[in-house]
């Protein structure tokens, strides 16, 4: 009985996912069908639980548009599309799906930093692109955002990507005391390939 009532439960629980996996897709499907779109784009209705219980606001999380399309795509696929690609541009070719994957692994972040700084934020994720990278994805706390003439506050994701040499970065910005660790995934996570190696 119990085993059946839990199999209900994942069952539901996987309904929810997909669902929201499917609204934020069709979203991203959006900006990159339609490239003068201009407006922030929700990705989440909510900041991860990990992050509200250190004192952060639990608001949803928006991306601009032209971000999106540089998390998403390649430079290639950018000119295809009609995008203008500049030197300064970095198209890091992550692909939809990926993408939301990342999106959706925000409640179970890896490793996060705060920027002593500013506010933001530096979330490293479980997930790495094609290059073997870790992606990780910074956030802006408490910003702004005007939507259709509307005035919303938001914790603002800036990008998505995968971050070459992290650990020198990281690092650097430790000894820098720019950045501190406030949260790290228990290591039995990861067995004896834990991430307890980094930032050290």
């Amino acid at each position: 009985m119990i085993e059946q009532l839990e199999q209900k439960v994942v069952i539901k629980s996987n309904k929810k996912e997909n669902k929201k996996n499917l609204n934020l897709s069709k979203r991203i499907d959006n900006v990159l069908k339609n490239i003068n779109e201009r407006n922030p784009v929700r990705l989440r209705n909510y900041t991860p639980q990990v992050l509200v219980e250190i004192g952060v606001k639990d608001l949803p999380m928006y991306e601009n548009p032209s971000h999106i399309r540089k998390n998403i795509l390649t430079e290639q696929e950018a000119r295809k599309l009609g995008l203008s690609v500049r030197k300064n541009d970095h198209y890091h070719g992550l692909g939809k799906k990926l993408y939301v994957k990342v999106i959706n692994s925000l409640d179970n972040p890896r490793v996060i930093f705060k920027n002593k700084t500013n506010k933001d934020y530096l979330i490293l994720t479980t997930l790495k692109d094609k290059n073997n990278n870790n992606i990780i994805v910074p956030i802006e706390l408490e910003t702004v955002t005007d939507i259709n003439k509307l005035r919303i506050y938001t914790n603002r994701i800036k990008s998505v990507y995968g971050k070459t040499n992290l650990n020198s970065y990281i690092k650097k910005n430790i000894n820098q005391n720019e950045f501190v660790k406030i949260y790290e995934q228990k290591r039995t996570r990861y067995g004896s390939n834990s991430h307890s190696e980094f930032f050290l």
